[in-house]
């Protein structure tokens, strides 16, 4: 169906009122362009705000599988160093116990010896523990 023109009173084309419709269809087909125009630059702004953050994520993910590595390999030092910890430290170990063992009857020891001389203080010079002087 052809488009319908404005006629004039003597049944002629209106040239004034179809020049104001392709005005009018003119402005209206600019003000589309320019909507699209503008939601175009919108939506690629935004799609390279995306690639930013995929490659912001894709750094990320790369961090996170080095640290996940360095981890397993971590564990597996650990694991291996466990398992040899009692074969290699246990002598120290028990070395260790042995100590703290006569540190502890030495330790009694001058305690006793302590209040021996206290005692013998208190016998021969008149000490009192209450009243000494620094």
């Amino acid at each position: 169906m052809p488009p319908k023109t404005a006629k004039d009173k003597d049944g002629g084309i209106d040239f004034l009122a179809t020049g104001f419709q392709v005005s009018t269809n003119c402005a209206f087909s600019v003000k589309i362009m320019e909507n699209f125009k503008i939601r175009s630059d919108h939506l690629l702004t935004e799609i390279k705000a995306d690639e930013k953050g995929i490659e912001d994520f894709e750094g990320q993910i790369l961090r996170l599988k080095q640290r996940k590595r360095f981890l397993q390999k971590r564990i597996v030092e650990n694991k291996e160093w466990a398992s040899h910890y009692d074969k290699e430290f246990g002598p120290f170990v028990a070395k260790y116990h042995n100590f703290m063992e006569q540190m502890d009857m030495l330790y009694k020891n001058a305690k006793v010896k302590h209040a021996d001389g206290l005692k013998l203080l208190m016998q021969h010079f008149d000490y009192h523990p209450e009243f000494k002087r620094w």
